[in-house]
């Protein structure tokens, strides 16, 4: 195909701040039809695209090839595995799923049609983030031995803030940043074995965890420590990515963010501090043309893609199943 051509299912929020405004900027893709319970006449005036409230007419149209998914994690499942039965490819955000089982479900419907199903990391795709990863990768600091990543702003209760209620996010500040920050770690470090984690809601009203943290054991023997929160200002604790290895450090300001923005050094013992200059994209721009390229050369999920997309989520889930038990817990 010369360009994807997409269906959004679920344009408020992230999907209407930043992937709808620059979708068909992509040089791979371009915007078939927008889908929203709540406002499809607003969205289509806005986009001048079609849009509809109807999941099944999305499915259902030829000049779609991939759909979006930016709807509320509780109706992931459902959605995610209608598109693959519909021979859709799909991207869908962060978290996949409210567990491992669920995922697991989504994972299968598409490995069983033959599509591409990715989760929505726009942080991986951040020019930042890669750099780090190149340097990281080339040795640039020796080898990885600590990881501290700080991801935390305000958060206050809000009247059908879907977030902030359990049985429909998933959890709390955990679900909606950790996965992030542990597919990054993955990104910079490797994968995590095993995890210890301290949750509590301890300032806002509602039933999920407004402040948590979690210990990190790589496979490696690296060690972390991440810290998400709903209840303290990002002026106070700055969004921060640290990676300290054997030869020097990398220190990232600033880049856990929807845009483009973020500042990095690295210091490393014989020529110390050096700023680190990277490409400024629209992360969001660059996820998009990157599923589409995959996709036009022939990627699908298969069962050797599995433990990818499981991996954030088990970690998730066994850092919730380490905050009820108050141990160490084996991803």
């Amino acid at each position: 195909m010369e360009k994807m051509r997409w269906g959004i299912i679920g344009a408020g929020g992230i999907a209407d701040r930043r992937t709808l405004p620059v979708i068909g900027t992509a040089r791979n893709s371009e915007l078939s039809v927008v889908m929203d319970i709540q406002e499809p006449e607003r969205l289509g005036a806005k986009y001048a695209i079609d849009a509809t409230d109807s999941l099944d007419a999305v499915l259902a149209r030829d000049d779609v090839d991939a759909v979006y998914v930016a709807s509320p994690v509780h109706v992931h499942a459902e959605q995610v595995v209608a598109a693959a039965e519909a021979g859709k490819h799909v991207l869908c955000e962060k978290p996949l799923a409210r567990s491992v089982a669920e995922t697991r479900t989504m994972v299968d419907a598409c490995c069983a049609a033959g599509v591409l199903l990715r989760e929505a990391y726009m942080l991986r795709h951040h020019g930042l983030h890669v750099e780090m990863a190149r340097l990281i990768g080339e040795g640039a600091i020796g080898r990885p031995l600590f990881a501290s990543v700080h991801w935390a702003f305000q958060y206050p209760k809000m009247e059908g803030a879907w977030r902030q209620v359990r049985d429909l996010g998933g959890g709390g500040a955990l679900a909606d940043l950790g996965c992030h920050v542990f597919d990054l770690l993955h990104m910079l470090v490797g994968n995590i074995a095993r995890v210890a984690m301290a949750a509590g809601t301890l300032v806002q009203d509602y039933e999920v965890e407004d402040l948590g943290t979690v210990l990190l054991e790589f496979e490696s023997g690296a060690q972390g420590a991440v810290t998400t929160s709903f209840c303290i200002s990002d002026a106070v604790m700055p969004a921060t990515v640290s990676i300290f290895g054997s030869e020097g450090r990398i220190v990232a300001l600033g880049s856990l963010t929807q845009t483009s923005e973020g500042t990095a050094t690295i210091c490393r013992e014989a020529d110390g501090e050096q700023q680190i200059e990277y490409e400024q994209v629209d992360t969001y721009v660059r996820q998009i043309e990157a599923f589409a390229e995959d996709v036009a050369r022939g990627v699908v999920t298969t069962e050797e893609s599995i433990p990818e997309l499981l991996r954030s989520m088990k970690v998730l889930e066994a850092s919730y199943r380490s905050a009820e038990t108050g141990a160490f817990v084996t991803v």
